[in-house]
């Protein structure tokens, strides 16, 4: 009897300790429970999000990423009647790919001074809930526009003032910052859906026309050496892309290309390496006005191998297009660029 009643408490105990071991997997307040499984929606002053992870920062991150994804959802829906869209007009092309640069960035939204409303760690994982104050958030994103329209004014008064050539190097400039506020404004409408965008709308759609209207007036003309013979085609082929003219006797802008080159080896033990011939170029591209001034030179430095020799090498167009890609057809031959 001794033994069976030994038995019947160790089992006791067993239970006991299962019971109390499964709940403590579970919230132990109901509080927890209520904004796990029910986050609280957002609001005109705030957006909450609730995230889990292994760590608390973890469940933060998670949590903040939460509310990211809503915002990029809102702008991808939004973003047709943004002041982007109206600043760019209708070529669906750059328009596709703004809107898609856009819903990217939403997604990396830029946080700062977020705390945890609640927490909780079940033991295993942790979770969080985090609320963000709309108005602080839409003022990093605020100041951040400010400071590239402040600098976008500061260069439009010296393209106000430029030749049609000096207005084409410009140009590059002004609209990669504009590009950049595209970047913003879709943005802050979501968080600050009463943030006033008018005060800038007329005055970018202002500077698109004029910088379409510059780049209409310019003519060019292409003399190239021997040994540019592939890229001067290729600039040619670049900026009729962009919808420049040319002519051979009505132009405005003459473009000179001459390149420098030097034949060579390098050892390898790959075969097919070392037969390689390299061409070593430093090539120089010249612009001048009508007058004759000349407006700007331009270096660029790249090597291209070929098994079938020097003069193939050095006809060669991938590292140009490479850089063209990169930096575009107009900051090519007005800058140049230093990288091989």
């Amino acid at each position: 009897m001794k033994k069976l009643r030994m038995i019947a408490l160790f089992l006791g105990l067993l239970i006991f300790a299962s019971c109390n071991g499964a709940s403590e997997s579970l919230p132990q307040n109901t509080a927890a429970a209520a904004w796990i499984n029910s986050p609280p929606g957002d609001t005109p002053a705030y957006y909450y999000g609730v995230g889990e992870g292994k760590t608390q920062t973890d469940a933060k991150n998670n949590a903040l990423a939460d509310i990211s994804s809503r915002i990029s959802v809102s702008v991808d829906s939004t973003f047709t009647s943004s002041l982007s869209a109206s600043r760019l007009g209708d070529n669906e092309d750059v328009l596709s790919k703004v809107k898609q640069d856009v819903v990217t960035k939403a997604k990396e939204i830029e946080y700062s001074n977020v705390g945890i409303e609640e927490s909780y760690d079940d033991g295993k994982r942790w979770h969080v809930l985090v609320k963000v104050n709309r108005e602080d958030l839409a003022r990093t994103y605020i100041t951040k526009l400010k400071k590239v329209d402040e600098r976008i004014m500061n260069e439009w008064e010296i393209f106000s003032s430029s030749t049609v050539f000096e207005k084409l190097k410009l140009s590059n400039k002004i609209n990669a910052m504009l590009n950049e506020t595209d970047n913003y404004f879709p943005i802050i409408k979501i968080i600050k859906p009463n943030f006033n965008d008018s005060r800038y709308l007329s005055r970018y759609k202002m500077y698109t026309k004029e910088i379409r209207e510059a780049q209409n007036d310019l003519v060019f003309k292409i003399q190239s050496d021997e040994n540019s013979k592939s890229l001067a085609s290729l600039i040619r082929s670049e900026l009729s892309l962009e919808n420049f003219k040319f002519s051979d006797r009505a132009y405005n802008v003459l473009i000179k290309i001459r390149t420098h080159a030097v034949a060579k080896r390098i050892a390898s033990a790959n075969p097919q390496f070392a037969k390689m011939v390299w061409a070593f170029r430093t090539t120089t591209i010249e612009a001048y006005d009508k007058t004759g001034k000349r407006v700007s030179n331009a270096v660029v430095k790249t090597k291209s191998g070929s098994p079938d020799g020097f003069s193939d090498a050095l006809q060669r167009t991938k590292k140009y297009e490479d850089i063209i890609a990169r930096e575009g057809i107009i900051s090519f031959i007005t800058n140049g660029n230093q990288k091989k």
